[in-house]
């Protein structure tokens, strides 16, 4: 017992040293940055962190290094993002819905059906819209980059085919600890349950919960099809992560280092959108050669009985959202 607390407690210095760390040069003058996340390395998200790694460090002959860190090494979103604003962190890509705790403005893109296609996710996020919200975050110590592609969530579950909302009604959904999203689906009939993410897979496997909600690129890597048979495209969010930039690294940054960096960022946003949808379809397709059996219910049902959430939690964004449906 004692190796143990002893073995923890060394973890946790490990950790607090990792994240203390921050923007640094080695021997060679070079560089060092770090970026990090809480998902998977092997997703669009991961890969794309990686590629923008290797972009910075062509365009700058090996003089800036960005390290990249998946699942969780250096704490969890929220953690990464405090560390951002002090600077012991120099990149985080953190989920919107995180993010709302700092920029309330964001909570508008957790309302249902407020994104309605590819293409207008492009005109919000990669336009006026997209570069406004990035702003605001300067007022809370985050400079924000950009924003990245989770993509569009689908309900999964073990019970049966989902085709009408009606098909919904009685499900034992997990949802995320959101208030917005545990209204969601309380308005389409289903027992929202909130939980971490990493209790929900023994949930479903033990039948505590019948399912979940997730993009589908999510949905595969995870294995859900283990313990689900059955995806609807309901498509009722669009989910997708900032790239937090540290004002202090920034402010470290010189005019020829800081252009090297933000173009390999331009170009990865792009690039990270385009893998996103490939990786999206080709999950649909793995899903299906597993045996999960994908719906395509039809959207209006679902549109409609949502629309009590638009209303209650959009009340404080009707121009914002407003503006977001113009753009559809």
């Amino acid at each position: 017992m004692k190796f143990r607390s002893f073995t923890g407690a060394l973890a946790a210095v490990c950790l607090s040293a990792a994240l203390l760390a921050g923007c640094g040069s080695d021997n060679d003058g070079k560089l060092i940055l770090r970026m990090s996340q809480a998902s998977a390395a092997d997703g669009a998200i991961g890969i794309s962190m990686d590629k923008f790694a290797q972009a910075v460090k062509e365009k700058s002959g090996g003089t800036i290094e960005v390290h990249t860190f998946h699942n969780g090494q250096l704490g969890s979103e929220r953690e990464n993002i405090e560390s951002v604003q002090m600077g012991n962190l120099d990149f985080a890509v953190v989920n919107q819905s995180v993010l709302v705790n700092f920029l309330p403005e964001l909570a508008v893109f957790d309302l249902p059906y407020t994104i309605t296609s590819y293409e207008h996710a492009d005109r919000v996020f990669m336009g006026e819209i997209g570069q406004e919200m990035l702003g605001k975050l300067q007022n809370v110590r985050l400079y924000g980059m950009a924003f990245w592609e989770s993509g569009f969530r689908n309900l999964t579950n073990s019970i049966r085919d989902v085709n009408t909302v009606e098909d919904v009604h009685g499900l034992r959904i997990r949802v995320m600890e959101n208030k917005i999203h545990q209204d969601l689906w309380v308005s389409l009939g289903a027992d929202a349950v909130p939980m971490s993410w990493s209790d929900a897979y023994t949930g479903m496997q033990q039948g505590a919960i019948d399912g979940q909600e997730n993009p589908s690129t999510v949905i595969d890597k995870n294995n859900v099809v283990e313990v689900n048979k059955h995806m609807a495209m309901t498509e009722h969010c669009y989910s997708t992560v900032v790239i937090l930039l540290s004002p202090k690294t920034l402010a470290h940054f010189t005019p020829e280092q800081k252009k090297i960096v933000f173009d390999a960022m331009a170009q990865a946003s792009i690039d990270e959108r385009a893998l996103s949808r490939k990786m999206d379809k080709e999950a649909i397709a793995t899903l299906e050669s597993k045996g999960m059996v994908v719906t395509y219910p039809d959207k209006t049902g679902f549109i409609e009985k949502t629309e009590v959430v638009r209303q209650t939690h959009g009340a404080q964004f009707t121009e914002l959202a407003a503006r977001i449906a113009a753009l559809r």
